[in-house]
Formats: C-alpha cells, structure tokens, sequence
C-alpha cells in the first residue's frame, strides 16, 4: 500500500482507533455523535486516565523497590514485582496514549498524525502489557490453587528456577504476538490532501490486511483466555478458601504454630483473591466489548456505530489504568510485611503523618 492510500485510509477511520475525524462518512448514522465521543475521550483518558496513570507510575516505583527489598525469591514476590513492573511500563504508554488521543491535539498543525503515531508507540504496547499483566495474574492464581491442593508438595513442585521461566514464557508468547505488526507498519512522511499538507503517519505494506486479521484474532485470545482462566483459578481459591476456614474452625489439634502459618497463608490467599478480583471487574468491559464486536459488525472502529465503540473502549482503557495503579494500595492494606518494609523505606513520610495526626 502507498503512502496516499495509506493517509486517505486513516483519515476516513480505517486504519486507527480514536481518528478524530469530523467528516465520518457513517456520522449521520451513529447512535452517539462525534462530539459525545470526543467529550468521553477528553473526561475518560486525557483527564481521569492520565491522573490515574501518574499515580500509578508512583505506586508501582514504590512497589518494585519494596519487593526488590525484601527479596525476589521470597514466596510471590518476583511475580508480584513483575507485575509491577509490567503495570509501570503499561501506564507510561497510556499517558502516551491518552496524550495521542486527546480531541485538541489533532487540530494542532504539527508534523505528526497522533492518531496513527499512537498505533506503534502506545497504543499495541500498552495492549500488550495489559495482556502480560493479565497471564501473570493468572499464573498467581494458579500457584495458590496448587499449594492449596498439594500444601506439601507445592516447593518441590514450583522452584524459583521454574517459576522464573514460566513468566519469562509469558513474556515472550506476548512480545511475540506484536512482532509481525513491526514488520508491516513503518512511519513514513505522507501528504494529505486535505489539509495540503506532509505529516509523519505510519504505513503498510502490502500484507497490512492478512497481518492485522491474524493479529486481531491471536491477541483477542491471549486477552480473553487470561481473563477466562483467572475468574476459573479465583472462583477455585474463593472455594477453598472458605472451605478450609470452616475446617479450620472445627479442628482441635491445630498447635500455636500451625495457626501462625495458617493465618499467614490466609493473609496471602486473601490479598490473591482481592487482587485478581479488581482485575476481572476491571476487564470485564473490555472484555465483552471484543466479543461483541466480533458477533456484532457495526460495533467498530470502522463500523456504523463506531463512536459507541470508541466511548466505550474509552472507559475499559480508564479501568486498566485504576487496575495497574491500584495494587500499591491493597497490598498496603493487606500485607503486614509489605506495610512494615515501606515504613522503614520511607520513615520520613510516616513521622510526618504521626506528627500531623498528633497535632490534629
């Protein structure tokens, strides 16, 4: 595909999502108009996401020395410091992103098309960090039900060394999958001519179609069966979870020290199950917004009711945002040990607090 055809696909919304253009050629059929569109855009990602994501870019720093701190071989900790670091990674491209998809920055006459710049540069990576974000958590889920059924067994089962090379395959499967997009997109310097202008915008080669099908498909089922699988392995740890504490409250031989392990393994499974929960209502959205657009054609990006489509998708990147910022937050308030390693990393910070309170 040439340069021209390239810029005239995308400037008539074939190519990208959140396109920001106002001659739609499907305008007059669509159910929200493409000024409610871009008003959920400017409320859900240029000011409710970017604030969230910053907060999170905080969070997750703090997250990744704190783990770091207390030792990557220690229990979940290098899953959970994985998890940061990948939730660090995706919110840095989702401010990218929200800045790219902001309604005004299409009007201003810079040399670039944020619309399509956004493609390769924020929006596939950030899709694809969601992803890894989302086999990790299943990974963890997974775990717990394994110590859970085989408590024994589970260190002999689950080493460090294999551990490290499950999420290092999770990795790579999901890397892997953005590899083909690379190879059929490049930025290129193309004429408009509409605006009678150059822009750098992105284009494709001659197998753009044959790539983005295949790609659609691959990565809509990484995406899906994550979310599938981690509502399977939570639904079996809640289960459990509250099977064992019936037992637990019936059995009389249990010494002081096996209480003390059991409490601490409750704690775990409980800050687990809390976690993976916030990730399956945070994905739900986005989730059933990609089956329904496969069963229904005109909910699109290129179909007729294509600003529902992006108002909505809208709020689906707004809660993967709240859930890769929110995980500071839990742990804080569920794990006594992550609670004492941030206070003596930032004693500062909570003698002033105490301070304040004091006072007040």
């Amino acid at each position: 595909m040439d340069s021209n055809n390239s810029l005239t696909s995308f400037w008539t919304n074939e190519s990208t999502l959140y396109t920001q253009v106002d001659n739609f050629p499907n305008a007059n059929r669509q159910l929200l108009s493409t000024e409610g569109r871009n008003l959920f855009i400017l409320v859900n990602h240029v000011i409710l996401c970017s604030f969230i994501s910053m907060f999170g870019v905080g969070a997750n720093s703090v997250n990744i020395l704190v783990f770091l701190k207390q030792g990557l071989k220690k229990s979940l900790n290098l899953c959970f410091f994985l998890l940061a670091v990948t939730d660090l990674m995706g919110l840095l491209t989702q401010l990218w992103h929200n800045f790219c998809l902001n309604p005004y920055v299409s009007y201003i006459n810079a040399p670039l098309v944020f619309g399509q710049i956004q493609i390769l540069t924020a929006g596939k990576p950030n899709a694809c960090l969601v992803r890894i974000t989302g086999w990790i958590t299943v990974y963890i889920t997974a775990e717990r039900c394994l110590s859970i059924a085989m408590p024994l067994k589970i260190k002999q089962i689950v080493t460090f060394e294999r551990k490290a090379l499950i999420l290092l395959f999770i990795y790579l499967v999901n890397v892997a999958s953005l590899v083909p997009l690379y190879f059929s997109a490049y930025f290129s310097w193309n004429f408009i001519p509409a605006k009678n202008t150059t822009f750098l915008g992105v284009s494709y080669r001659s197998n753009k179609l044959v790539i983005q099908d295949l790609l659609y498909i691959f990565q809509a089922s990484l995406a899906l069966a994550a979310f599938a699988c981690t509502v399977m392995f939570t639904s079996i740890l809640i289960v459990s979870f509250k099977k064992n504490a019936e037992w637990r409250q019936k059995s009389t031989f249990d010494s002081d020290q096996t209480k003390t392990k059991s409490k601490r393994e409750n704690r775990t499974v409980r800050m687990v199950i809390v976690v993976a929960c916030v990730l399956i209502v945070c994905y739900t959205p986005a989730c059933v917004s990609s089956i329904v657009s496969a069963v229904i054609q005109d909910y699109s990006i290129t179909g007729r009711q294509s600003n529902i489509f992006e108002a909505v998708w809208s709020f689906g990147f707004l809660l993967h945002s709240v859930n890769s910022s929110i995980n500071m937050l839990l742990y804080y308030r569920m794990s006594g040990k992550y609670k004492s390693t941030v206070q003596e990393m930032f004693p500062s910070c909570f003698k002033l607090n105490v301070s304040v309170q004091s006072k007040g």
